[in-house]
């Protein structure tokens, strides 16, 4: 038997093999110089996954990766995996080396918080014609989410990319801001553009944000071959009040123009959404394998249209195969039900007594809670969301789960853990407590978030020992907190191993007492405990209005802002060495005048520059800087 000696003899399967297991980086500077054989294999042989998800890596490295990887294996990239939410221009970094190949073999394309130019300038390139798989991911806060012409965005991706199979686009339809436009706007925009929806015969995977129900139903009689459908709904009524109970419900779609449909996931945001969503696709429910159901809503007792465990029972369950599995996330606030009889409805559901999958209701305490109003939690185990609540951790939790699952069975996808006390002390002090049942029941280990936000009871010798437990955490997100201030929670770290500090490397801080004049103690108080930080955002709020100003004072103001503003970037990027992105919002809450000044911030960026490499994204309301 011929022995292999060496790594060059290798056959070329077992080579691709052992690539799989590094990155791209790796791969070309351990093997593209090796030899000739090894360099055409590279370069015209082997198919590349391009996965840049590190949203902590710099603006030099990331340069660096398109120029000297992606430029050199672009004709040979099948798939691009690609987090831009902290580069400035991210996309045209990429777009630019890409196109220094004549032809490429793209087919999947994932995109995390592209902005809105980026967007329309891709759908606009060759490179995307090829496409099988178009995923766009947006954060929160992105201005790209709201859209005031509804289905817009889909149609100009279906008819730019004919073979299409799979697609996720989160834009929300904002019906408000659209309103606000026809006042202003000439002519005004098109309400929909889903009629002209072409190339969708492949189109077998869908997500698409909140839409209104009649633009859902045109939607569904252009998708013949559509297998996983992911829909939300929103109702042209905005609001729960009960004046609008009595609304028409659409007619049952026709089984047959959905024939491959056996999974669907529907996000309902009002009672009458849910109603008319379920009503839309009550003749396809016996068909699905997999039902997804995740609903918030406003209800009472008296309401016409009440949502109640019957409800759910009778207009989803029962509907459904008996092989069918389903998940729950069903969130209420429930009016003048001081007997709480919607509640009992739901422990006496015949689908929340079955074992699998095991249903768990929770009521829970929340700053609006009075004595005419209760909060309802209604969610299957395990729990399929990444975001853990304080108030889902109960004594009650605690005693359905005891000796059939564990944490990591029950949270298995978690990561992020938010802190808020809403009243509910008693909670946390189980949380908090390493040895109660509730505890235990926190995938501590899986953490990589920690956000505290609207506590207004906690104190920083109680928030101690969480933080101590969630010893994987990374990122410390701080939000309108009125009891324990920002300051306070850094010092915690004080009394945690250096680890804890120094792993931690995003901060994000929305503090309502934080000045254009408070934030350099804040500042050095954060770049003394967090050396390592990459990533840091925070919001400065102002209250002086100077509409009524003479304007010399305008002029001193105007100046002293900016002044203060750049001394504080510069102090961060001088003391922060492993920084990679800077954001600064501002907010005024007695006018829309905030401190900031764009064009003063680039004059005086250009006169007196950073001493590292940057990008820099300047308004009133916000400052972003890359490094």
């Amino acid at each position: 038997m011929m022995m292999i000696s060496n790594f060059e003899c290798l056959p070329v399967d077992v080579v691709f093999e052992i690539f799989g297991y590094l990155s791209p980086v790796n791969i070309l500077q351990s093997f593209y110089s090796l030899n000739k054989r090894l360099s055409t294999i590279l370069i015209y042989e082997y198919l590349w996954h391009i996965h840049i998800d590190d949203n902590t890596m710099s603006l030099t490295i990331f340069k660096d990766f398109c120029q000297n990887v992606i430029k050199l294996i672009g004709r040979r990239v099948l798939s691009l995996h690609i987090r831009l939410n902290n580069i400035i221009g991210g996309w045209s970094l990429v777009l630019s080396s890409l196109k220094y190949q004549q032809t490429t073999l793209l087919r999947h394309l994932h995109l995390i918080d592209i902005k809105q130019h980026e967007f329309e300038k891709l759908l606009c390139d060759r490179l995307i014609r090829q496409l099988h798989t178009l995923l766009v991911d947006l954060i929160d806060s992105s201005s790209f989410k709201q859209q005031i012409v509804e289905g817009a965005y889909l149609a100009k991706v279906c008819s730019q990319l004919p073979n299409l199979r799979s697609c996720r686009l989160p834009f929300n339809f904002c019906l408000f801001t659209r309103d606000q436009l026809l006042k202003v706007l000439t002519p005004p925009p098109p309400l929909m553009t889903l009629p002209n929806v072409v190339n969708t015969i492949y189109l077998h995977t869908l997500t698409i944000g909140l839409n209104s129900i009649d633009f859902l139903e045109r939607l569904v009689k252009c998708i013949p071959s559509i297998e996983n459908l992911s829909v939300g709904i929103q109702d042209a009524i905005i609001f729960d009040k009960d004046e609008y109970d009595f609304i028409p419900l659409p007619v049952a779609v026709d089984s047959s123009l959905l024939p491959r449909l056996s999974r669907l996931r529907m996000n309902c945001v009002d009672k009458r959404s849910f109603h008319r969503t379920v009503a839309l696709f009550s003749s396809v429910f016996i068909q699905l394998t997999h039902l997804s159901l995740k609903l918030f809503a406003s209800i009472s007792i008296s309401d016409s249209l009440i949502i109640s465990g019957d409800t759910i029972q009778q207009l989803c369950i029962d509907r459904l195969r008996t092989s069918a599995i389903y998940t729950l996330k069903l969130t209420f606030r429930v009016r003048n039900d001081s007997e709480k009889i919607i509640l009992h409805t739901f422990f006496n559901a015949p689908f929340t007594r079955r074992q699998r999958p095991k249903v768990f209701i929770h009521e829970y305490d929340r700053w609006m809670t009075t004595d005419k109003c209760y909060y309802v939690a209604v969610y299957t185990l395990p729990y399929n969301g990444t975001i853990l609540p304080t108030y889902l951790f109960s004594k009650d939790l605690a005693k359905s789960c005891q000796m059939s699952m564990n944490a990591f069975e029950l949270f298995s996808h978690a990561n992020e853990l938010v802190i808020s006390d809403y009243g509910n002390k008693v909670c946390l002090s189980n949380i908090r407590n390493c040895k109660s049942s509730i505890s235990l029941l926190i995938p501590w280990s899986l953490l990589t978030i920690i956000s505290i936000t609207n506590c207004d009871v906690i104190t920083a010798d109680e928030l101690e020992p969480i933080l101590r437990m969630a010893y994987n955490v990374h990122t410390l997100r701080i939000y309108k907190n009125r009891r324990i201030s920002s300051s306070a929670i850094m010092r915690i770290y004080d009394n945690l191993e250096s680890r804890a500090s120094e792993q931690i490397e995003s901060i994000e801080m929305h503090d309502r007492m934080l000045t254009l004049n408070k934030a350099k103690p804040i500042c050095m108080l954060l770049c003394n405990r967090f050396s390592n930080l990459k990533q840091f955002s925070f919001t400065i709020y102002q209250s002086l209005d100077i509409r009524s100003a003479n304007s010399s004072y305008i002029i001193v103001y105007k100046n002293e802002s900016t002044k203060s503003i750049i001394n504080l970037i510069h102090f961060l990027v001088d003391h922060l060495q492993q920084l990679v992105s800077l954001r600064m919002e501002f907010v005024c809450c007695t006018s829309s005048e905030t401190p900031c000044f764009p064009n003063l911030i680039r004059r005086q960026l250009h006169e007196w520059p950073l001493n590292r490499p940057y990008r820099l994204r300047c308004s009133t309301e916000e400052i972003q800087i890359c490094l």
